[in-house]
């Protein structure tokens, strides 16, 4: 599904590693995916590009989903405003400006935080931490 969201010059790239379990929303989760790679595809545009999508265990008790673009970086004043509802860098016809409001929101709903890495002209990394599910250990009576 992703493939078929971004322009054939972009090549889509992922990582996965066996994690450990998390509770969540598949629905909500896939908005996530997909909305931090149809941003990654939008900053790179027309041009020939990459998307990297990581998915590894930071420690026993988390789970990360990154997502890197080689697009054109965002500045730190446009950083600082990203998860706000309605912000957009976007002509009016084309987005809204909830994006990252929607998916930061998704993301303290799963009790996870969100950060962005990036640089004007070096492209950006999007880091989603989620809790791992803690399963109880049986006791033997």
């Amino acid at each position: 599904m992703l493939r078929a969201g971004i322009p054939t010059s972009i090549r889509l790239v992922s990582a996965i590693e066996p994690v450990p379990e998390i509770h969540g929303d598949p629905g909500q989760l896939n908005q996530v995916l997909v909305n931090l790679v149809s941003n990654g595809a939008q900053a790179i545009g027309d041009g020939p590009g990459t998307i990297t999508i990581l998915l590894d265990a930071t420690d026993a008790l988390h789970v990360r989903l990154s997502v890197l673009d080689t697009g054109c970086g965002i500045d730190e004043a446009t950083v600082a405003r990203v998860f706000e509802p309605f912000f957009t860098t976007k002509k009016a016809a084309e987005g809204t400006g909830l994006g990252l409001a929607v998916v930061q929101g998704i993301v303290k709903s799963h009790d996870g935080t969100i950060t962005i890495r990036t640089k004007r002209g070096e492209g950006t990394r999007v880091d989603v931490v989620l809790p791992a599910v803690r399963h109880a250990r049986a006791t033997v009576a």
